[in-house]
């Protein structure tokens, strides 16, 4: 029986209906696990030379606002990823490329370019994560765009596609900025749909002729 927090015309949808839509659900968090985890992973690979790999981890939880239960799934996800053979080599060979101080440096001129270096990396290091959030949102957008439009789909003529879309927002419990995103892409993409058949099912009004 459908829980009594959910809507009242979700309480009213046929059984089969209920289950199928649980199903994309499940499906649809499961893509967005293994989304996180594959942009948690990228960051790893662009971090690799300069910090280990829990750390690079850590920080894509932290920039993307992942707690609890969310956070570990990501970590366990990227740590199965990982033990890719082929991922594990590209990542090692990015390793050796890392700087890290040495005794070359252990002079007064040496140690300033040493801080001077260090400070650089720092500021390339917070454009690296400004980028690596920004196209990990995009990912994420893109993910949560396709299975919104799966619970219009199978709502089918039960509920107008944009309830069904606002039902799948609040089920995944978005963060509000990636919730919007997601509505206005997903409305976009129905438009090439709808908004034809509206036009053609409608009246048009004659604009009246303007006189030269």
């Amino acid at each position: 029986m459908p829980s009594p927090t959910l809507p009242l015309w979700f309480q009213r949808l046929p059984a089969e209906l209920t289950r199928r839509l649980e199903r994309a659900e499940a499906a649809a968090r499961e893509a967005r696990n293994e989304t996180h985890a594959a942009q948690a992973l990228e960051l790893v690979a662009i971090l690799s030379p300069r910090v280990p790999f829990d750390e690079a981890v850590d920080r894509y939880i932290e920039i993307m606002g992942l707690a609890g239960d969310e956070a570990e799934i990501v970590r366990t996800r990227a740590l199965v990823l990982l033990s890719d053979p082929q991922i594990e080599d590209d990542l090692a060979r990015e390793r050796h490329r890392g700087w890290t101080f040495d005794w070359r440096h252990a002079t007064p001129v040496g140690a300033l370019r040493y801080i001077r270096r260090h400070l650089r990396r720092n500021a390339e290091e917070d454009l690296w994560m400004e980028l690596a959030t920004a196209r990990a949102e995009e990912a994420l957008v893109r993910a949560h765009v396709e299975h919104a439009l799966g619970f219009a789909k199978l709502l089918g003529d039960e509920a107008p596609p944009t309830r069904g879309i606002s039902y799948y927002l609040n089920q995944l419990e978005l963060p509000t900025a990636r919730a919007h995103a997601v509505y206005q892409r997903a409305l976009a993409q129905l438009a090439e749909t709808y908004l034809p058949r509206l036009a053609k099912a409608g009246t048009r009004t004659k604009q009246p002729r303007m006189r030269a």
